[in-house]
């Protein structure tokens, strides 16, 4: 007997699970059918049973992952026994076996490593396995941060986002235990981990999981970019467990340092070192219950992050007035605390009902308390609140097997999303700015307390058949978003000062104010959303080497519109209405992909394939409430009828005051974005247990959202200057001149399907998986994005969302350029090193030598790009934050190179115990206190609307942001 052919590979993305196949063959290679072939796993006692096909395939789907050993007796052959089989998360493994002629009481044992080289994989996708989560070095313990590790995702400009093929965070999805675990509203992962709260699942309750970068199956959807498919660990026949505690403090922090690599930038060396203490904590134990049938796995963590707030006020005028505004903000400028309190439990339980039956259940309670955390930007407490995320996460997974080729499969989840977010005051808020800068704000901020609540019931089921050599696929699933948000933007109002001296005289220069519409229900949206799909798809053994995969998934979605339409003639004549979001219904995703084994050590892969994208609840939710009837914002200047005292509010719309509402509509014919994807791989086995990937990534962004004021008239060219060093340069510029052409409002934002993107990215990845002591993962992608300025959640006005807007909205092709995560260069490297090659020394020698491990992360990628800016309205467009500088495209500079090592070090101590083991772990984040450079002053003029000069500003592409200094954790972990 012989293998004549195995490989663990990712032919179809198995969500949740991993999926075991092969075929039995005779000495002459002819079918051996109706083979009983069975899968045991290795840690549970989880048994399947399968004969084979007509065409000697057996197939093992939507297994639990672990080690499986399998078993195959047919008459007149001898039965086989093969073990160690790792089923990984949403892999499919393929073993094919060659029986050999005799009596079935007879055995042959396989003791064959398993294959490195996946020769029936057809998308790009990785794995990061139990051992990477559990040793590798995160900083913070986000475990999304480990799908940086793979080619051709980096960090989405959008914090807490990823991109994958150059496409905006809200294109992904990631799915935990099979199951949606998004936040539709904001289209970001559950919790809004890594925005809002450190992150929503602990990183010691998560297994593994397979990150898809491309070409993935049909079952795989509501998702343009990349999904993140993740399952939770699960407890076995033995009581395992841990306890940890992860500490920081102010000590273990290094001072920041200015940048060494850029003369521009104006950090002064050496910054103090403030206050901070960081600490995260947790223990977990899973164990059997009734062994081979039940098991339970709890897991319990918290973080505690608390750091002061301090102000570095700029230097003030020396006027009497000026100093005299200084005295009175002193009370402003206190340092103040900052905390982050994170609980979150997750109970697990897995059922082994029979041979041909398991459910498991999983409930995740998620606690988020941010103090002083609601708005990161204010100088005082006044001006911030409290800021809190509570999940609630339950999921079911019933499996069962019918006769010998049909799986039955079907999911329940539950997810509660609630975000509240509180005020700390209920004066106004006050922004004084100083020579064009902001010089200090504080008052209440200007959108709480606020809340977005989010129910969601999600059912999906499967039914996965063999015939032949077809392994056939056929599903629906159907997600109900139920949704609440209120957002109060301006509702505590605004006052503007543009200097110290206006301060220090109450002469406001202008003031903002919103109201709420009579019956209607003010800032209350209820953007609820039904996400309905089907689809089927197949895996063909076309032959021992070539294996096609093919399918087609369909979706539809359908979004709650506005109860009130605005009654203007203007926008009815657009075919613009507030109480109407078109029903996308032509969503059909076929997608093909092929996988071929060219020789022992070597295979290729390929696939391409439609996909489609969410569109966030908060661009519908906004359609809702900003239709110019629900909510009525106004700005006062200073000076004019109507305007309050200092610091008085308003209840109504002072007589005689013109107001223009802004509007937010769905276009008439939006539809959901897409993306063509298509890859091509060559796999070649480097050795026995390590693997080189050759890959080319393509992703063609369609239909992209972005939001569009149409309400304005077309610019004009205009006269100017550029005055630079002393010169003055005669220039043109375009400027709008004529009044708004619909006069009843101000900006009429329409949300579009407009906008295009396209992606091409080659990568070499090197892998090798854990033997003998060491694995590593390392990649280098090389790539370009272009696209013409998607802007896929920038809805609020007047807020720093207007920079994500094209320049000029009649001219939408102006602003093609590279993308926002168009990141040209970038290596990433990974590796785990068990050192325990002491064993032969004496028991001295062992204690101090032995036991050792050492694991690293290591990047380097080209900075983000930017866009060279004027900060002022330029255009006259009412938008003063997306005007670039003359001569200038979008994102033609970019930042400095990023460069970054973080290690752990770590120490198993013997206790003398049976089974325990306690490690004593020291980890450095940014190791060598490089000073990466993560955000500039891009403003290279000012702007003077009266003489349309353009004077150079003096802190152009100096350092306004960098990412964290060096900084050391330590930390104990108990293993039993």
């Amino acid at each position: 007997m012989c293998v004549f052919w195995a490989a663990t590979c990712h032919a179809q993305s198995e969500i949740a699970g991993a999926t075991l196949n092969g075929t039995i063959v005779d000495p002459s290679g002819a079918s051996v059918t109706a083979a009983r072939v069975v899968a045991r796993n290795e840690d549970t006692g989880l048994v399947r049973e399968s004969v084979t096909s007509e065409a000697g395939l057996y197939n093992f789907v939507r297994v639990p992952v672990g080690r499986y050993s399998l078993e195959i007796e047919a008459p007149g052959f001898k039965a086989v026994r093969r073990s160690g089989i790792a089923l990984n998360v949403g892999a499919v493994a393929t073993i094919d076996f060659q029986l050999e002629v005799g009596s079935a009481t007879e055995s042959v044992t396989v003791t064959e490593e398993q294959p490195v080289l996946e020769t029936t994989r057809s998308q790009t996708s990785t794995t990061v396995n139990e051992k990477a989560v559990r040793d590798l070095p995160i900083n913070g313990r986000n475990f999304l941060d480990f799908a940086t590790l793979t080619p051709g995702v980096v960090r989405d400009p959008r914090g807490g986002d990823l991109s994958f093929g150059g496409q905006r965070g809200t294109m992904n999805s990631l799915l935990i235990d099979g199951a949606d675990s998004n936040n539709v509203f904001f289209g970001q992962s559950t919790g809004r981990a890594g925005v809002r709260n450190p992150y929503s699942f602990s990183q010691e309750s998560v297994r593994e999981f397979q990150v898809n970068n491309n070409s993935f199956a049909p079952e795989v959807g509501r998702a343009g970019g990349g999904v993140i498919n993740v399952v939770t660990k699960s407890g076995t026949n033995e009581f395992h467990g841990n306890a940890f505690w992860f500490w920081r403090t102010t000590k273990l922090r290094a001072n920041q340092s200015s940048n060494k690599f850029s003369p521009s930038a104006r950090f002064p060396l050496g910054i103090p070192r403030q206050p901070y203490e960081y600490d995260q904590f947790g223990a977990n134990i899973g164990g059997p219950v009734v062994r081979d049938k039940l098991f339970f796995f709890f897991n319990y963590e918290g973080q505690r992050n608390s750091e002061p707030v301090t102000n570095f006020l700029p230097n003030a005028p020396a006027d009497a007035a000026s100093q005299q505004a200084v005295r009175e903000l002193a009370q402003y400028t206190e340092p103040y605390q900052r905390r982050q309190d994170n609980n979150i439990y997750l109970a697990k339980v897995d059922w082994n009902i029979g041979s041909n039956q398991n459910l498991s259940t999983r409930y995740n309670r998620h606690r988020f308390d941010g103090v002083n955390f609601e708005n990161t930007f204010q100088t005082h407490p006044s001006g911030t609140g409290n800021s809190s995320n509570y999940t609630d996460n339950l999921t079911l997974n019933y499996n069962r097997v019918i006769g010998t080729a049909t799986i039955f499969d079907a999911r329940f989840n539950y997810l509660k999303d609630d975000a509240p977010g509180s005020a700390n005051s209920e004066g106004p808020n006050v922004q004084v700015n100083q020579a064009g800068a902001r010089y200090i704000t504080y008052g209440r901020n200007n959108f709480s307390p606020r809340y977005t609540n989010i129910d969601a019931y999600q059912g999906i089921s499967t039914l996965s058949l063999i015939r032949g050599r077809h392994s056939l696929k056929f599903g629906g699933d159907v997600n109900f978003a139920r949704v609440e948000n209120f957002f109060p933007g301006q509702f505590g109002g605004t006052y503007f000062f543009s200097s110290l001296a206006e301060y220090a005289e109450r002469r406001p220069t202008s003031f903002t104010q919103a109201l709420p519409g009579q019956n209607t229900s003010g800032p209350l949206s209820k953007p609820n959303v039904n996400e309905y799909a089907f689809f089927a798809q197949d895996q063909w053994r076309a032959s021992d080497r070539l294996t096609l995969n093919y399918g087609v998934r369909y979706d539809l979605f359908d979004y709650a519109a506005g109860t009130i339409r605005n009654p203007d003639p203007g926008l009815a004549a657009l075919g613009l209405y507030n109480d109407r979001i078109n029903r996308d219904d032509n969503n059909f995703s076929p997608r093909l992909g092929f996988a071929y084994r060219l020789t022992e050590w070597a295979a290729m892969r390929g696939g391409v394939g439609r996909y489609i994208g969410r569109t966030s609840s908060i661009v519908t939710g906004t359609s809702h409430t900003n239709n110019g009837q629900q909510i009525f914002q106004f700005t006062l200047q200073g000076g004019a009828p109507g305007f309050p005292t200092f610091p008085n509010l308003l209840s109504s719309i002072p007589t005689g005051v013109t107001f223009r509402p802004n509007l937010f509509i769905l276009s008439p014919d939006y539809q959901q974005p897409e993306t063509w994807q298509w890859s091509y791989n060559l796999e070649l086995r480097v050795a026995a247990d390590t693997s080189v990937t050759l890959g080319y990534l393509g992703v063609r962004g369609l239909r992209l959202p972005r939001s569009r004021d149409i309400n304005v008239a077309q610019a004009q060219a205009v006269s100017g200057s550029i005055v630079a060093g002393g010169t003055q340069t005669p220039i043109t510029y375009l400027r709008r001149t004529a009044p708004r052409p619909n006069a009843n409002f101000g900006r009429i934002t329409v949300a579009e399907s407009t906008a295009n993107s396209m992606y091409h990215g080659a990568f070499i990845q090197a892998q090798k998986r854990y033997a003998r002591n060491f694995q590593f993962l390392a990649s280098y992608t090389w790539s370009k994005v272009i696209d013409d300025n998607p802007s896929p959640v920038a809805v609020v006005p007047d807020t720093g969302d207007d920079a994500a807007i094209v320049q000029d909205t009649l001219n939408v092709r102006g602003d093609r350029g590279p993308g926002e995560a168009n990141v040209p260069h970038r290596f990433v490297g990974s590796l785990v090193w068990d050192i325990n090659y002491a064993n032969q020394f004496s028991p001295f020698a062992r204690a101090l030598f032995g036991d050792w491990q050492l694991s690293l992360i290591t990047e380097a990628a080209s900075g983000l790009p930017y866009t060279v800016r004027v900060g002022q309205d330029v255009n006259n467009d009412g938008n003063p934050r997306n005007d670039r500088a003359p001569g200038y495209g979008r994102n033609t500079e970019r930042l400095p190179t990023f460069a970054t090592l973080d290690t752990r070090v770590a120490k198993y101590i013997p206790l003398g115990l049976e089974q325990f083991r306690l490690q004593l772990i020291g980890e450095a984040f940014n190791l060598t206190n490089r000073t990466n450079i993560t955000g500039v002053q891009t403003g290279l003029y000012t702007f003077n609307a009266t003489t349309s000069v353009f004077a150079q500003a003096p802190n152009f592409r100096f350092a306004s942001a960098t990412a964290a200094p060096r900084t050391i954790q330590l930390a104990l972990r108990l293993s039993w």
